[in-house]
């Protein structure tokens, strides 16, 4: 029997990134369900196995908040998966105030981005090893919206320019800008990364950072990363940007060469990388 191939979803709870864990498990694939309290995990994953009996599921549940959280369930994933194939870098939110976390950073940036990239970081000699009849892949939940962010490269908690979409559409275009960085950094034949607007999607964060806007399914919002995750064949070159399901550019400011590396150099920084 040939071995299951293994993802991690974040912020797979509810969502883009459970119906993209439902999805990649009855394809076949071991899912490892991520969310930040361990009762949200327990019960996404006792649903998921009613509903796909015989899918083979687990969970992890840490803050993307902190930085020591994130580093301990870095360890409990290196410790209960020898194998790991795919990270879908999915949890975001969207704040309706500044707040600054326990790291100095602004929380908005260190949830939807920071996190990711030191959760990649960490886990990224596991995916390089794991690579063995495909690269392994990162696929970074970016939006439309980072076609309006700027990089505040002094000012990343923004102290003197912050709005709720300000601090979201930057952090959207690091997680653009950080799928190139990968691409760049990481030889395709072991690792893979690309970045995903999903399209406008009925979740929480559309409604808490939208208001009342009418989206597609999530089902529907969760389908470019499914098949980029599991695919077993990787078909689009590393790097690449996806547009609601059409392989296309990001913004210019994301393909940014210069910003791109103070971003990683930032990035390295400010997670003591």
């Amino acid at each position: 029997m040939t071995e299951r191939r293994v993802v991690l979803v974040t912020g797979s709870t509810d969502g883009i990134g459970r119906a993209t864990a439902r999805a990649l498990a009855a394809g076949g694939m071991k899912v490892i369900l991520h969310g930040r309290t361990k009762l949200k995990v327990d019960a996404a994953v006792a649903a998921l196995s009613q509903e796909l009996p015989g899918a083979e599921l687990d969970g992890v549940s840490f803050d993307l908040g902190s930085q020591a959280a994130v580093r301990r369930g870095a360890e409990q994933i290196l410790a209960r998966a020898p194998a790991l194939h795919v990270l879908v870098n999915n949890a975001g939110i969207y704040a309706d105030e500044r707040v600054v976390t326990e790291d100095g950073a602004e929380l908005t940036f260190a949830v939807n981005y920071l996190a990711a990239f030191l959760l990649t970081e960490l886990l990224a000699p596991r995916l390089e090893a794991s690579a063995t009849a495909a690269p392994s892949r990162v696929i970074n939940l970016s939006s439309v919206a980072h076609t309006r962010g700027r990089i505040h490269i002094d000012d990343l908690t923004l102290s003197s320019a912050w709005t709720g979409y300000a601090a979201y559409a930057m952090s959207k275009l690091a997680t653009a800008m950080h799928a190139i960085s990968l691409a760049d950094k990481r030889a395709p034949a072991v690792l893979v990364a690309y970045a995903v607007h999903p399209g406008v999607i009925q979740t929480k964060l559309l409604r808490q950072g939208f208001g009342p806007i009418a989206g597609a399914t999530v089902e529907v919002g969760a389908r470019s990363v499914v098949r980029l995750a599991g695919e077993e064949i990787v078909t689009a070159p590393s790097g690449s940007y996806f547009n609601d399901g059409v392989q296309g550019q990001p913004a210019p400011a994301a393909r940014d060469a210069a910003m791109r590396a103070a971003l990683w150099d930032a990035s390295l920084r400010l997670t003591g990388l």
